[in-house]
């Protein structure tokens, strides 16, 4: 019974994972007209501790070819030293001190929303390492004049100075495709990513206002589909993302979401199971699909180990050994079919080798995931320019 519930576990699993993946092929990109008329912008960037780079980010956000009346660029300095605040002074931003006793994303960025006046149209949330690709804004405001008004962007890597970095890339590529252009595809809503998310000022002051959690993105797309709103991908309006460059940066990093990852799911599986008896699959998918089933990497994992061990155990029955093999080669081809051609290169093959660090840490994250949802886990960031050897296709 045990091999049984599991094998059925792992090839529904499977077959999701294999849908996303082909669906994400018949993604179309949404054209919408160009508008002359432009809407205000409030851009945050919750920033905690990130002295080396916030200045850079916020000068590079200045940059963006959008009316100069029409969009502030926020910055929510969260334990940031004193030169920093100086320095960030002297840009035409807004500059909010941030102090709280824990520190959160979510509590920042409502700190801001309940001091701010309402004459913002549109708020985009960027991360503190993130760059956006030039007409952002613009798209940002040409969607939401379309009635495309949640938009979860193209966010893709700007380093790949080490295997890790190049790991770290290939996995958001492989999550755009599946969980964001993929679901588009089939008619459900993208997933959000926690940057370069467009929301009507509205709908997310309301909305965010209700969560208190470190994740706050996850959080925020449950909330979301619960009341009907649809969240898009935008593919090829880009945001440039700073990669873990190292396995322990990596680990982490995969502790705070493997932890908020079955925090979602345990608040709200009995919730997804009522509501798609009432017909909504998006909050089903989002609620509990996203959350029921392992990582890409950890489902690697777990098949790289189960395959071997029914094939010792259940030898004499090639029916069992068979199936099983059929699931774990069935799950590595629905990621390669994710993966965009332009990843495939010699950094790719070199950065394979990097696996068993990468398996090794996420075993540990695993491990030490318990309460790692209670906390803000900082990943420190150090890259400022976009990596000129990355391409990056609409």
């Amino acid at each position: 019974m045990i091999e049984i519930v599991l094998f059925t576990f792992f090839a529904v699993n499977t077959l999701y994972v294999l849908t996303l993946s082909i669906g994400g092929h018949f993604y179309k990109r949404k054209e919408v007209t160009r508008s002359t008329h432009f809407k205000k912008i409030a851009v945050f960037i919750p920033c905690y501790k990130e002295d080396k780079i916030i200045a850079h980010t916020a000068t590079q956000l200045l940059t963006q070819n959008y009316p100069k009346n029409a969009f502030d660029v926020i910055v929510l300095a969260d334990s940031l030293k004193p030169e920093t605040m100086d320095e960030l002074k002297k840009l035409d931003i807004i500059l909010i001190p941030i102090q709280l006793e824990k520190s959160m994303k979510s509590r920042s960025i409502n700190y801001a929303l309940h001091i701010l006046p309402d004459t913002y149209d549109i708020a985009v949330i960027v991360d503190a390492d993130n760059i956006l690709a030039q007409g952002f804004l613009n798209d940002i405001n040409d969607l939401n004049q379309a009635g495309i008004t949640i938009v979860q962007t193209q966010r893709v890597a700007k380093n790949s100075g080490t295997s890790m970095a190049v790991l770290d890339g290939i996995s958001e590529a492989i999550n755009n495709h599946l969980f964001r252009q993929g679901s588009n595809a089939l008619g459900l809503s993208s997933a959000l990513i926690g940057s370069g998310m467009a929301f009507p000022y509205s709908v997310l002051k309301e909305e965010l206002a209700k969560i208190d959690t470190p994740v706050e993105d996850k959080a925020l797309q449950i909330a979301l589909v619960e009341r009907g709103h649809y969240i898009h991908y935008r593919k090829g309006t880009l945001v440039y993302d700073e990669k873990v460059e190292s396995p322990e940066a990596y680990k982490n990093q995969r502790r705070r979401w493997i932890a908020g990852q079955y925090q979602m799911l345990a608040l709200h599986f009995l919730k997804g199971i009522r509501l798609l008896s009432k017909g909504n699959i998006n909050y089903f998918n989002i609620a509990v699909c996203h959350n029921l089933f392992p990582s890409r990497i950890n489902s690697l994992i777990l098949l790289f180990v189960l395959a071997p061990l029914f094939t010792i155990l259940y030898f004499p029955y090639p029916f069992v050994v068979v199936r099983w093999w059929s699931v774990f080669g069935l799950y590595i081809a629905a990621l390669l079919i994710a993966v965009p051609k332009t990843y495939y290169s010699r950094k790719m093959v070199t950065a394979i080798f990097l696996l068993p660090s990468v398996i090794l840490k996420t075993i540990q994250a695993i491990l030490q995931s318990k309460n790692a949802n209670k906390q803000f886990i900082h990943t420190e960031h150090n890259t400022t320019e976009v990596d000129s050897t990355l391409i990056h296709k609409p």
